[in-house]
């Protein structure tokens, strides 16, 4: 019966009808496939069939002892595996207070095909302009996966774990595979590996049985090796996987390096352990073009003589959908975003892992998804392994008023509130440590009066024994998406990080508790950083330690930093590891150097600084200030999915907002125009490492605010009075950001008085567009049709930015395209200052962003660079998103249309409390699926009554 002829039933029939079916299904068999209201809560009957988990692989005979290799280590470029740190920013493998621990890491939901709608849909809608679906995956894939790997965890997402949707996959033997050296110890074998599925590949497709995999023999040198060379698509960050099949008599030693723009990171990979599937190893940024030098996966063979190495695929990127049929096309959005179930599928699980219901019927995929999770973990776990399992999801209620945090283990009851433990062991104490800590850092660092519940049990399928009995597993439902409060939490970047922080902490002190160890806890990243020229030859990087949180007693206080460098802010390499706060190397006059500073414990890494670097030469004249500070969800886009019934979610991705890289562009322009500089973190400037003042060199400042700092766009009092002190004393000021004139104009008298004295502008009121332009006849004339970010074009959207007027001694110079509003303002109050309207890093094409800066450094009295600016690198896009709109939302809780009076059932069989399940659909519980429905109708009759006053809450 449909939903839609239910509704045009009489309630009091309805629930009659329902209440029948809901006690005859109660004493019938179990079902074998549950309804889809069960599946997408992840709820499952205790006493559900499902067919029987795979048993041990060949590569499994044998359990893993404590000398056994983890997965994956990095390793240095001469050989010699790294005790404490390397890695490159935001993708960290090490040794750290989680080494030896594999982490299966769940998000949850995701994109599956909904055969009643003939189209994807996802698992949650869109409330208050939040999708479960899409927070739970930009959440693990940026904050929580790099956390856990900067503390040595090996990681296993259950979903795919790369934003990037272009993928290229190179197969031993396919396009762009080749081999050196001495060929003869190749040999193919007839074990299977990656083979390449039919495009689309369908629903009962198992990929890496469709091919086989070679063998090399190694020797104690490197005398052969195989190279797998993409042909780019575009340049980008590129998650690369590779794959073996895993074998007893493999090395633990197999030598991968990854060629990227960066240059070489080496790797060793355990190839006894987690063979047959995609083996992650890094995030590198690869440019589009390149050749095998600087684009490409070498397997070399140095390890312990007469042992193997298996040869299969390398892949690069995530790529989008590949699974559909003639009935319903591949997803065509990132594959990320697809439900477990087709990553599960797509990385070489066996149909009882992906499809324990059956693996040609696409019916049942929402409720498979459910299974595929936990069944890929215990799959993939190898006798031994000290592993758990962690789920994030956000939850919702009948009401929308229910808010803070919950912890599930598994228990053979419904959603109730109780505890009924009897999942694997260890999950109760897994749960209560991860719940302990999000309760103490939500309070600490958001919000004092944040619930955290006592520990639940349900019978949930991700954590149920029947699907993975080999690890403690926990579900967590951080917040409520349904609730206005909860959701405006769920969109804030800072929320998610403390929560993923929490987690990653949480789980360092359950191991810590459980193994007799101390607490060791990752650095925070420092935030006060400068790169600046010393003396002729050498720059000199710079940085105050980060402070240690007093609550966790100083354990998580850095004992050494690691330096990493890039010539372009884009490619990384693996770093350089000091113990002072001070770092200096030699740098060619002219050459350009960037810099990230991460610290480091023994706990791990922390997350990298932002980025600062110098143009090297005797004395640099230009100090670049990155005063940018910002991250919250006013940086974020909105994304139109009606074509997916989900109107405009928001769309929480870092590399669109702020990501701490934007003085690259800066340094870039000032590199074309031929200056030395030096640049700083505005926090570098607060804490003494740098000034712009007197007696310091510099003749030009560029500061800029993006679309705002810690305290929004208004500088500080301090900054202003350095500022000032600078233009009066002949400095050149490049001053921009989004609402720089705005904010100062709201401020206090100081406030106004720096705007009219020293920036001699003020704000006007007007619809500024995307596109801006120099004046006739002014030093900007050259500027025309100049595009400003949206979002989607390589940097943050620019949002409203301002629309400025000349004030006394000041001039229009640059406008918004086709109108006569103006977007820059030059005035002489002492030495020259160019205020913009408009974020200077945010116009789009380099070349235009170089112009800029060169007539106003001509202007200002410095040389022509004499050479005309490189045009756009094809840095500025295309983006994670084709578009950046507002966000809409929908009230998960609108009012309810009057009824008449229904029949109110007094006794009902066990079901969900109200207004708090748990569940995260707000619907009930017992084995037979009517009476899921039923609790839904019972909802809707005692809600009437309550509004007639018949029934008391």
């Amino acid at each position: 019966m449909s939903t839609d002829s239910f509704r045009a039933r009489p309630v009091g029939v309805l629930a009659a009808l329902l209440l029948t079916s809901s006690l005859a299904a109660a004493q019938a068999p179990a079902p074998h496939v549950h309804d889809d209201e069960v599946g997408a809560c992840g709820l499952e009957p205790p006493d559900a069939v499902y067919v029987p988990a795979p048993g041990p692989r060949a590569h499994e005979a044998r359990k893993l002892g404590a000398t056994d290799a983890p997965v994956v280590r990095r390793e240095e470029k001469g050989g010699g595996t790294r005790a404490k740190v390397s890695g490159v920013p935001q993708t960290r493998t090490r040794a750290g207070a989680l080494s030896g621990k594999v982490i299966y890491l769940s998000p949850g939901h995701g994109f599956y095909r909904a055969p009643t709608l003939k189209r994807w849909a996802t698992q949650r809608p869109n409330t208050w302009a939040v999708v479960e679906d899409f927070i739970s995956a930009e959440v693990l894939n940026q904050d929580l996966l790099p956390m856990l790997t900067g503390a040595g965890a090996t990681v296993v997402p259950v979903r795919e774990s790369d934003l990037n949707s272009r993928m290229v996959i190179v197969d031993d033997g396919g396009a762009g595979y080749s081999e050196t050296g001495d060929t003869a110890l190749f040999r193919a074998t007839s074990r299977k590996g990656w083979g390449t599925p039919p495009s689309p590949m369908k629903n009962d497709v198992e990929p890496f049985t469709l091919g086989t995999t070679r063998e090399l023999l190694t020797t104690m040198t490197a005398t052969t090796s195989a190279t797998w060379a993409p042909t780019v698509p575009a340049d980008g960050h590129y998650h690369v996987y590779v794959s073996y099949a895993a074998d007893p008599s493999r090395t633990e030693n197999a030598h991968y390096v990854v060629r990227h723009a960066g240059g070489e990171s080496h790797f060793r990979v355990n190839q006894r352990r987690h063979g047959g599937t995609w083996v992650f190893l890094g995030r590198f940024f690869f440019k589009a073009g390149a050749g095998a030098d600087a684009a490409s996966v070498v397997l070399m063979n140095d390890a312990e003589p007469g042992s193997t190495v298996s040869v299969d695929a390398v892949r690069f990127g995530g790529g989008s959908g590949v699974i559909g049929d003639a009935q319903m096309a591949a997803l065509t959005r990132p594959r990320y975003e697809e439900a477990a179930r087709y990553h599960v599928q797509f990385s070489g699980a066996p149909a009882s892992v992906y499809a324990p219901t059956g693996a040609n019927a696409i019916g049942n995929e929402r409720n498979a998804d459910v299974s595929a999770r936990p069944r890929f973990a215990a799959w993939l776990h190898e006798e031994g392994e000290d592993a758990v399992y962690v789920a994030w999801h956000t939850n919702a209620s009948t009401t929308g008023k229910v808010v803070g945090t919950e912890g599930y283990v598994y228990g053979p009851n419904p959603v109730d509130g109780t505890l009924n433990f009897t999942g694997v062991p260890g999950s109760d104490v897994l749960a209560r440590a991860l719940l302990d800590e999000l309760g103490k850092d939500l309070r600490r660092e958001v919000d004092p009066t944040w619930r955290v519940r006592n520990l639940r049990s349900a019978n949930l399928g991700e954590v149920n024994p029947t699907h993975n009995p080999e690890m403690p597993s926990v579900l967590l439902e951080i917040a409520y998406h349904d609730t206005v409060a909860d959701s405006n939490r769920l969109k804030e970047p800072a929320f998610r990080r403390v929560a993923a922080r929490a987690i990653l902490q949480g789980l360092i002190k359950y191991f810590a508790a459980r193994d007799g160890v101390a607490v060791r806890l990752p650095p925070e990243a420092p935030s006060a950083v400068v790169a600046r020229n010393t003396v002729a030859g050498t720059v000199e990087v710079r940085w105050a330690a980060p402070e240690a949180n007093p609550d966790e007693e100083g354990h998580d206080a850095p004992t050494a930093y690691r330096v990493y460098q890039s010539t372009d802010g884009l490619g990384w390499d693996d770093g350089t590891e000091v113990t002072q706060t001070s770092f200096s190397l030699p740098l060619a006059t002219g050459t350009a150097r960037y810099f990230r500073v991460a610290a480091v414990s023994e706990g791990g890494e922390g997350f990298p600084s932002s980025i600062v670097g110098v143009r090297a030469g005797a004395a640099a004249t230009a100090l670049v200030v990155n005063a940018f500070e910002r991250m919250d969800s006013a940086l974020a886009c909105g994304e139109a999915l009606d074509a997916y019934d989900l109107e405009a979610p928001l769309r929480v991705l870092v590399e669109m907002m702020n990501d701490g890289t934007y003085v690259r562009r800066h340094g870039d322009a000032m590199s074309q125009s031929g200056l030395v500089f030096d640049s700083a973190t505005s926090a570098a400037v607060a804490a003494g490492l740098v000034s712009p003042g007197a007696g310091t060199g510099y003749r030009v400042v560029d500061w800029f605010t993006g679309r705002g700092g810690a305290q929004g766009t208004r500088l500080t009092r301090a900054e202003q009075d350095a500022l000032r002190a600078f233009v009066t004393g002949g400095g050149h000021l490049l001053l921009s950001g989004s609402q720089v004139a705005s904010a100062l104009a709201a401020g206090d008298s100081a406030d106004k008085a720096f705007l009219a004295d020293i920036l001699r502008a003020a704000p006007l009121s007007g619809t500024p567009s995307l596109t801006v332009e120099g004046l006739p006849g002014d030093f900007l004339s050259s500027l025309t049709g100049v595009s400003l970010d949206d979002g989607t074009r390589g940097a943050f959207p620019v949002g409203v930015t301002d629309v400025l007027t000349p004030a006394s001694g000041g001039s229009a110079v640059l406008r918004y395209a086709g109108t006569d509003l103006t977007a820059g303002v030059f005035s002489l109050p002492g030495g020259q200052v160019l205020l913009l309207g408009v974020p200077f890093e945010s116009v789009v094409d380099r070349a235009a962003r170089a112009r800029l800066l060169s007539a106003f450094l001509v202007r200002a009295g410095f040389p022509s660079p004499g050479t005309a600016p490189v045009g756009d690198s094809g840095e500025g896009g295309p983006g994670l998103l084709a578009r950046c709109v507002v966000p809409r939302g929908v009230d998960p809780h609108p009012p309810e249309p009057e009824i008449p009076t229904p029949i109110v059932l007094d006794a009902l069989p066990q079901f969900y409390p109200l207004g708090d399940t748990g569940c995260g659909c707000g619907a009930g519980a017992g084995t037979g699926g009517g009476l899921w429905l039923l609790l839904g109708v019972i909802v809707q009759l005692r809600r009437a009554r309550r509004r007639a006053g018949d029934l008391r809450r």
